[in-house]
């Protein structure tokens, strides 16, 4: 188990719980991992996200575009104000949008 991510799975739908306070490269690299284990309903939880720098947001946005691409659903869950921002300036947001955890509860 990665000290970067915990996994919540149920049914088609996989929550990847992003347990540490920044994104940068290298738990960007963590979360890319886990796309060879992705269902097709991802969901990335920004919970405990406090900074993402430029390296993390060039990363993610690489992770979600392939995703995306692949076929996945990509969505995203307690995101900062400040960081919808920067998705929304970034374009990430149109690859994965955000979503609340009840309206979650329609997958579980």
């Amino acid at each position: 188990m990665s000290d970067i991510i915990r996994r919540e799975e149920f049914g088609e739908v996989v929550i990847l719980h992003i347990i540490t306070t920044s994104v940068d490269a290298v738990s960007a690299a963590a979360i890319s991992a886990e796309y060879e284990a992705m269902r097709p309903i991802t969901v990335l939880d920004f919970r405990e996200v406090s900074f993402i720098n430029s390296a993390g947001i060039s990363a993610l946005l690489k992770f979600v575009v392939s995703a995306r691409k692949s076929g996945y659903k990509l969505f995203a869950m307690h995101v900062s104000p400040h960081h919808q921002k920067i998705f929304k300036m970034v374009e990430m947001s149109r690859f994965m949008p955000t979503i609340d955890e009840r309206d979650l509860a329609e997958y579980r």
